[in-house]
């Protein structure tokens, strides 16, 4: 794991919501590694778990439609926003 700044750490979450990701799942923590924020992609759906205040997983299509991507970069905006309000960095952790 490591520790990167939370544009960055945003922006490789919402890269990888779409279906052209090269990663097949991240995972997000913070400092004292009591919340986290993952992002999983099987073979037909993209898998967001929240771990912290909310503890819920939503599921997406894996499909190169642009609505579905649409909403799949959406939740991760709300659910990262969630999670890490006052965070400057976060623990990543990354497999392809």
């Amino acid at each position: 794991m490591r520790l990167i700044p939370v544009k960055q750490a945003l922006s490789m979450m919402e890269n990888a919501a779409t279906t052209k990701s090269e990663y097949r799942k991240i995972t997000l923590l913070t400092a004292k590694k009591d919340r986290s924020l993952s992002l999983e992609h099987d073979e037909n759906d993209v898998v967001l778990i929240e771990q912290g205040y909310r503890g819920e997983n939503t599921t997406f299509a894996a499909a190169a439609d642009s609505k579905t991507t649409r909403e799949c970069k959406r939740a991760v905006k709300q659910a990262f926003k969630r999670e890490f309000p006052r965070s400057h960095k976060v623990y990543v952790s990354a497999m392809k």
